[in-house]
């Protein structure tokens, strides 16, 4: 089946870099139109320079509002003049905090970020005015949901959440042909995980990664097929992308 995704519209979340900006630019490469969103207007605007084509849209947007997030679609469809094919969730800062210092408030602000917005975002898109049926969602999530380590308490908790309600909407949307998977990579090489890899040898990444570590393009690759119809049977999966690793520690 040829990979095509002329005509479809997609909404990726958190495309302003990393891993959203990857998968912003594989959609590109095969004809789909997207609108890119995040905070940063700036980064938003070099994403779509990397892009093919000039018709994807840049619509800054702070996800935390979530009050906001009924509004913003309505005007990401008015921009696109339609409804969606694909919704794409890759927002998420990183958190690393041990039970003993945890700041519940703090708590609460992160989980508003990363989980609660993707919540407000699958209500909008169980809507039939809002998204195509046989369209896809995808959510970027963590190995940390599949293999929980100390420090990781927020963190976890919120990838591992994306991940349930992932395997519910995939229920609720299966008789609209609507599918809903997460994917949970390993570390991967982006702005967020720059601490990670400056302070990790070569010796180490080769042990705790044996097929290499992992890019922002080895995310998109699998992204890019959950979202087009070469996996119209494929839904309520949590798809591990381990390079090698099988859930041991990754210590530095």
């Amino acid at each position: 089946m040829k990979l095509d995704m002329s005509s479809k519209k997609y909404l990726i979340v958190g495309a302003s870099s990393g891993i959203g900006r990857a998968i912003a630019i594989a959609i590109s490469r095969n004809n789909g139109q997207v609108v890119l969103t995040s905070r940063n207007e700036d980064n938003l605007i070099k994403t779509r320079e990397m892009m093919n084509g000039t018709n994807h849209i840049v619509m800054p947007y702070d996800i935390a509002n979530i009050d906001g997030i009924k509004e913003f679609i309505k005007s990401c469809m008015a921009s696109v003049g339609g409804r969606f094919d694909g919704l794409v969730f890759t927002a998420g800062v990183s958190r690393v905090k041990p039970i003993r210092t945890e700041n519940i408030d703090e708590l609460r602000s992160f989980n508003e970020i990363s989980y609660l917005s993707y919540v407000a975002l699958l209500k909008q898109f169980s809507s039939k005015r809002v998204f195509n049926n046989y369209g896809s969602i995808v959510a970027i999530s963590s190995r940390s949901a599949l293999f929980p380590e100390k420090g990781y308490l927020g963190y976890s908790i919120a990838k591992s959440a994306i991940n349930e309600a992932s395997l519910v909407a995939a229920q609720e949307l299966a008789n609209r042909g609507v599918r809903v998977n997460t994917i949970c990579p390993e570390m991967v090489k982006t702005p967020m995980t720059k601490f990670f890899f400056d302070n990790v040898s070569k010796e180490q990444l080769d042990s705790f990664y044996p097929l290499g570590y992992l890019e922002p393009e080895d995310v998109a690759d699998m992204a890019l097929f959950l979202l087009s119809d070469m996996s119209k049977k494929i839904t309520g999966q949590n798809f591990y992308l381990s390079a090698g690793n099988t859930g041991s520690a990754i210590e530095i």
